[in-house]
């Protein structure tokens, strides 16, 4: 049995300890080792175009810039979001496609369903990514153990 995308309570974004900018967030996609053809950042970077991607586009609001994070399909955005703050944008894409990843790894692992917690970080290889956020990113930490369906019980237990 190979196990199955879960998206409902991935909607947390990764706090960073400094301000993040469009520019950053490409650095930190290719530190992990994210293929440009995988996201849109308004130009410069990631692919050339939006299309079946990730995106993030910068358009002129009110007062301010505003950067709106979608997924471009057949030429229809969906799940989009707007952003008063480039940071948060950065944030909320960063965590999206870390998800992604995550989710990526856990697809290939058969039987998850029956394995203890640190067998299935061991067998999805998340367990050196897992230990580095429970002690800096307890957000984090509970993102991946939710993709790895534990129950929230044991998510809080195991993040005391």
């Amino acid at each position: 049995m190979v196990a199955k995308r879960h998206h409902a309570s991935m909607q947390t974004v990764v706090p960073h300890l400094k301000k993040m900018t469009i520019e950053e967030l490409n650095s930190e996609l290719r530190k992990l080792g994210v293929s440009d053809d995988r996201y849109y950042l308004h130009g410069p970077f990631g692919s050339t175009d939006d299309n079946e991607k990730i995106a993030l586009s910068v358009k002129k609001g009110k007062y301010k810039a505003e950067y709106e994070v979608y997924y471009r399909e057949r030429g229809e955005k969906h799940f989009s979001r707007t952003f008063t703050d480039e940071n948060d944008a950065c944030e909320y894409i960063l965590s999206k496609i870390q998800e992604e990843l995550i989710i990526e790894k856990v697809q290939g692992v058969v039987g998850l369903g029956g394995m203890t917690v640190n067998e299935r970080l061991y067998a999805t290889g998340l367990m050196d990514e897992f230990d580095r956020a429970k002690k800096k990113n307890k957000i984090r930490a509970a993102q991946i153990l939710r993709v790895l369906r534990l129950d929230e019980p044991s998510i809080k237990k195991i993040l005391k």
